[in-house]
């Protein structure tokens, strides 16, 4: 019983072995020749350099633009609060009792 068992295994294995051993199809990747350029042409920025160059111009105005908005949208909210009065009461803002 446990030679046929082994029997069994090894005709198993030898079959795997055999079916992962199958010729796999072969197949041709074809590249083409690479274009020539002329030293004028690679001196010439690229259109990712002239993107980067163009961003780190304007990124200072966007953050500083955005940054006012924030500010702007802050005092708005604290206007609002202050003028519901005396709902409303934060940090700072004591009743006055004089």
């Amino acid at each position: 019983m446990k030679n046929k068992g082994l029997f069994y295994i090894l005709l198993a294995g030898g079959a795997i072995l055999l079916l992962s051993m199958k010729k796999k199809p072969s197949y041709k990747i074809e590249v083409p020749a690479p274009e020539k350029i002329t030293a004028e042409q690679f001196r010439q920025p690229s259109l990712l350099q002239k993107v980067s160059k163009a961003v780190k111009k304007v990124a200072p105005v966007v953050k500083k633009a955005v940054l006012t908005a924030k500010q702007k949208k802050a005092a708005q909210k604290t206007a609002a609060a202050l003028s519901k009065g005396s709902i409303l009461r934060g940090v700072g803002q004591f009743p006055d009792m004089c």
